[in-house]
């Protein structure tokens, strides 16, 4: 399976946002070595849902605007019959599979470190070590991608993912 440039977005930004809010949100948690495998689950399940409906009202919001824009090219009086027709539909479905997209990589992106805090419950330092390389492997796509520098999308990821760490260990939110 081909990911088309389309679909980067919402993978990187799930991958990101999942990773973050789990750095945030057990921090405390994986750092004391008490994660046990269903609050890791819980976390991941509340890290990934909530993203999902600010992506698609945001995705869907777009795309609308661009059914708008056609009807100007086009010399529409109004957008009203591009929505009803089968655009407007493609655009229900492409904005609710953008936000599923970026559901599933949060949760995947929340897991990377929740896991491995389950499995290595003694090497408190792990889940930071794997969350740091989840974002630098996001920041290394995000920079090829936008063909800027790659290392310092990395380090700049890893850097405010490290921040959050800190902020989640210092809050004790888990």
């Amino acid at each position: 399976m081909k990911i088309t440039a389309r679909e980067i977005f919402p993978i990187v930004l799930g991958l990101a946002d999942g990773t973050c809010t789990a750095l945030v949100l057990a921090s405390q948690k994986m750092s004391s070595g008490g994660m046990d495998l269903w609050q890791a689950f819980r976390i991941g399940i509340i890290t990934s849902a909530s993203g999902f409906l600010p992506l698609w009202v945001a995705e869907y919001a777009g795309l609308r605007n661009d059914l708008v824009h056609m009807a100007k090219q086009l010399n529409m009086a109004s957008a009203r019959n591009l929505q009803k027709s089968k655009l407007g539909v493609q655009t229900l479905r492409n904005s609710w599979f953008m936000a599923s997209v970026a559901t599933a990589s949060s949760f995947v992106g929340a897991a990377i470190p929740l896991s491995v805090a389950v499995l290595f419950p003694r090497l408190i330092y792990l889940p930071l070590v794997a969350a740091n390389m989840t974002l630098m492997g996001v920041g290394l796509t995000l920079g090829l991608w936008v063909q800027g520098a790659r290392w310092k999308w990395a380090l700049g990821l890893m850097g405010i993912g490290d921040i959050l760490a800190l902020l989640g260990y210092k809050v004790g939110l888990s």
